[in-house]
């Protein structure tokens, strides 16, 4: 019968290469059980095929080697040959003839023996942190993983929940009503500092509003994992970013289909309290042959607007809405995913995916000047990402190809009811398209002194943006339609980029890295300025006397009628830039456990079609408001990291392990853009300008996580400090006061997350504290967007629980906020605090 070599608590054990050495303790014992054991120790997913083992016997291997060291160890004298690949898959391939050319007694032939890793990226969870792969631990940057399974654990009532406890890493909650998520990694959020993409395409939606407009729109049900870098790379996906980047990978065959089988699937459902009415979700995956597989899925939520905490006040302009619940944060989400998967040839895959996505929510808030009356805009907003990704992976260490070609498209529909007089009905939609690709290749060379390989390639993608305003009154009155597009305005955006990076590994201690890159951009658009007013007398009927000309009003009648009309004037802007951006890393490891590494990058950020295009004016008002900057400039940042990664096995004893990555970072922005007020003549219009000086930001990163098998404790720290130029210059004149759009963090963060497994490790119950520190608002010439935006410090309570009834079958439940504290979110907004105690109870059964 076939043996799974995985157990429950060896998924989370992570990979490791053939040759990375590792600490293992196996006894001597039966084929089967000692192969079991190797897959704990060693890393890799084993799956043992066979008819019958016999009574093959295994030698007994206790100390550190690699994995090829400790297999061959361990099947020596069981007549047992294997072949370890590079990429860290075994075959056993039966008995064979020791070198003496006797048979081993009692050995017997065995069907082939396929050990396959589920190796580097790939790799759905590990010993890490949340589930956190080992990969991560043995990467030399900044980069952090959610896992699989900390997605089903988090009970998540939207997509910002899942990073809630990176290190580093923020989710603004200002736009608590929208489902969309905003990502801050480091302090620098909006604008496509953080490129965020869903399997590798580019989501760069940008939307104006009080608060922050970069978002993302993502279901986590669909979604196997998300990883994080936190700084620039000189690879595919790191064009025109300068913060880092968030890649969120939808599921895959593997990930449904158990070993040996031809289908698989599974679905999940939870409901909850507080408004958490209902979550489900349903996938399923078939190989119709060995090289053809299709997946699918479907997911839908509806959430109701929850209450806040009853503990404490969260202070602010909550307290003045006068309301126990926080309104328009209900929602619909419907979510879809089909995937073919394909092995044309021996060496070739490719991978074609259509992501769906619709949420429909309001936004809006209550008018207390006119009694509370409720001011509701309802909206719906479809993403659609369409990628092709091709890789060819001959016998050949000189080519290792992917490609990939990819379209991602959001549009947000958005109706506005007539609100005063001078506001009636219109039809708002915002949309972007970016459709781009990117190909690359992997060139691997053996050294006398070391293995050299080569990453280099190119990757380009465009933007068009579009917003379109229809309705009665704008149709009367087309200067209407630029309270909405004005700051949402349309135009096109251009880059191309090229990259190279070479890594030198030698003698498995030392590892040396560096890159260049080559960003180009080309930015172009219209944008509409409203003018100073000018005084227009009428109707001429109300002339009581004119001049000889029959023209000129001599007398007007008393009193005076007039009105003001705002002149229109339309700006084309087009602006192009280029930058060379070197990386350098290298890495050491003293210790078979112990890395340290440094890096340097640089990153390089174009202008957003918004930031470049700016104009109209705020809705309800004419008269000049916003402005094009056509000598924005692009920012660049140079980043320097130190860090630490610890990975090891049986520390205290057999069987546990120790994950730790601790990264400290400096950061220099130069020209940092931000909203600032700037005169022009006499009218003071907002523009979007470029930060004198130099932005600097600093800060600590840790993750760790120690797993015993019967318990586990583990956790993150962040530390961020900012210090934002103050200063800047439009058209020549110099500003330093004025309010500036930039979004403080919290400089203080942690996470603390232990838990216990009983009952053959089928029942895992936990609890997690997170405490933020306070983030207030700096006075005079630096402030954020609004006074809202300033927070006090709070230490949240939630606990976790999962039974696995069977093998196919797991039981989970959560309470988040179990104090039922009232707070504001970093980054959060005054009158949306975060929900109050929430519980869920799930059921995720495979088939």
């Amino acid at each position: 019968m076939p043996a799974s070599a995985q157990t429950a608590a060896a998924t989370a054990t992570a990979q490791s290469g053939p040759g990375e050495t590792r600490a293992f303790n196996i006894p001597a014992q039966s084929l089967a059980s000692a192969i079991s054991a190797f897959g704990r120790q060693s890393g890799l997913q084993v799956t043992l095929s066979l008819a019958t083992a016999g009574s093959i016997q295994t030698k007994a291997v206790i100390g550190s080697f690699s994995p090829a060291e400790a297999l061959a160890r361990m099947l020596d004298g069981t007549g047992i040959a294997y072949r370890l690949s590079a990429n860290g898959t075994a075959a056993l391939i039966g008995a064979q003839q020791p070198a003496d050319g006797t048979m081993v007694e009692d050995s017997v032939v065995l069907d082939q023996v396929l050990v396959t890793g589920n190796m580097g990226r790939n790799a759905l969870t590990g010993a890490g942190y949340q589930g956190t792969p080992d990969w991560v631990y043995q990467e030399p940057a900044s980069v952090s993983v959610v896992s699989r399974d900390a997605i089903r654990n988090a009970s998540a009532r939207n997509a910002r929940d899942l990073l809630a406890n990176t290190a580093g890493v923020l989710v603004s909650g200002d736009s608590n009503q929208n489902q969309g998520l905003n990502v801050n990694i480091r302090g620098l959020q909006d604008q496509n500092r953080v490129v965020t993409m869903i399997d590798g395409a580019r989501q760069n939606f940008q939307r104006a509003g009080h608060g922050s407009s970069g978002l993302t729109y993502v279901d986590p049900a669909l979604i196997r994992s998300i990883e994080v870098e936190k700084s620039s790379t000189s690879g595919a996906g790191g064009a025109g970013a300068l913060a880092g980047s968030v890649n969120f990978r939808t599921i895959e065959a593997d990930d449904l289909i158990r070993d040996g089988e031809q289908s698989g699937a599974e679905t999940d459902l939870t409901i909850g309290t507080n408004e958490y009415h209902f979550s489900g979700s349903g996938s399923a995956a078939v190989r119709l042959s060995d090289s053809f597989a299709l997946v699918g899925g479907i997911s839908r939520k509806k959430l109701g607007e929850y209450e806040i905490g009853k503990n404490g006040s969260v202070g602010g302009d909550w307290e003045g809405l006068g309301m126990d619940k926080p309104i328009f944060t209900g929602s619909g989400t419907t979510s879809g995913l089909l995937k073919a998967q394909m092995q044309p040839t021996d060496d070739t895959t490719l991978d074609l995916s259509w992501l769906h996505y619709r949420s429909t929510f309001s936004q809006g808030t209550t008018d207390t000047t006119t009694s509370g009356s409720l001011r509701e805009d309802t909206e719906d907003v479809t993403n659609n990402t369409f990628v092709a990704a091709f890789g060819w992976d001959p016998d050949s260490e000189l080519i290792d190809l992917k490609a990939r070609l990819w379209l991602n498209r959001v549009e947000n529909d958005e109706f506005r009811p007539k609100r005063t007089d001078g506001v009636d009905d219109a039809n708002v939609n915002y949309g972007m398209k970016t459709f781009g690709g990117s190909i690359e290749n992997t060139s691997r060379f053996a050294l006398p002194f070391g293995d050299l390989s080569l990453n280099y390639g190119m990757e380009a993608f465009r933007d068009l943006g579009k917003t379109t305003v229809t309705g009665a009154a704008i149709a009367a009155d087309p200067n209407q339609a630029l309270w909405y597009s004005g700051s949402n305005p349309s135009g096109r955006r251009d880059m191309i980029s090229g990259f190279a990076n070479a890594t030198l590994d030698h003698d498995d201690w030392l590892t040396l890295s560096g890159g260049l890159r080559y960003d180009y951009y080309r930015l172009s658009g219209t944008s509409t300025v409203f003018s100073e007013p000018v005084q227009v007398y009428n109707p001429p009927s109300n002339c009581l006397r004119y001049y000889s000309d029959g023209i000129r009003c001599r007398v007007w009648g008393n009193p005076a009628y007039y009105s003001y009309e705002y002149p229109t004037e339309d700006v084309h802007v087009a602006v192009s830039d280029s930058k060379l951006l070197p990386t350098a890393t290298i890495a050491v490891k003293p210790f078979d456990s112990v890395q340290i590494f440094g890096k340097y990058t640089e990153g390089f950020r174009p202008p957003t079609i918004m930031e470049a295009l700016i104009g109209g004016s705020h809705v309800g008002s004419y008269g000049p408001a916003n402005a094009p900057n056509p000598d924005l400039g692009a920012e660049t940042a140079n980043t320097y990291e130190l860090g630490v990664n610890f990975s090891q096995d049986n520390v205290f004893q057999a069987g546990d392990s120790v994950r730790t990555k601790v990264v400290g970072f400096y950061r220099e922005v130069d020209d940092y853009i931000a909203l600032g007020t700037v005169d022009l003549g006499a009218v003071q219009y907002a523009s979007y300008v470029n930060l004198d000086g130099t932005t600097r930001m600093r800060g600590i990163e840790l993750e760790g996580n120690y797993d015993a098998g019967r318990y586990y404790l583990g956790g993150s720290f962040t530390y961020t400090d900012a210090d934002y130029a103050s200063q800047y210059t439009y058209n020549g004149t110099s500003y330093n006061t004025g309010q500036y759009v930039i979004f403080g963090v919290p400089k203080y963060r942690f996470t603390a997350d232990a838990g216990v497994r009983f009952l053959e490790e089928t029942l895992t119950i936990g609890a997690r504290v997170t405490h933020v520190d306070a983030q207030k608002q700096e006075i005079g010439t630096m402030q954020t967007l609004l006074s809202a935006y300033a927070t006090d410090s709070y230490t949240t309570l939630d606990i976790y629980g999962s039974y696995a009834i069977n093998e196919n079958t797991k039981l989970r439940f959560a309470v988040n906020n179990v104090t039922d504290v009232a707070y504001l979110p970093a980054l959060g907004a005054a009158s949306y605090p975060a929900p109050g105690r929430t519980a869920t109870l799930s059921l995720n059964i495979r088939f």
